[in-house]
């Protein structure tokens, strides 16, 4: 079934959910990076937040970023053969 409604999306809307997709999971690993080595007191910054809320709107925005960029950097490259 969502295999049909994936094939049933126009070709272009398609290729750029894929490459959004890539960049916001490789935005992820990134930030996961980040926090997993501590980079400029990162881990501990955010081990201070009871809530979550930091932690959320930082994977949201990265995330966001990156996949941003990707889709970019694909849709600027569809000329070239």
């Amino acid at each position: 079934m969502i295999r049909r409604l994936w094939m049933q999306l126009p070709k272009l809307v398609r290729f750029m959910l894929v490459h959004i997709a890539n960049g916001m999971v490789i935005g992820c690993v990134f930030l996961f990076g980040l926090i997993w080595f501590d980079v400029g007191g990162l881990a501990r910054l955010l081990a201070k937040d009871t809530s979550g809320l930091a932690t959320f709107v930082l994977f949201f925005q990265t995330a966001l970023t990156f996949g941003a960029v990707s889709m970019g950097i694909a849709v600027m490259n569809l000329g070239e053969d």
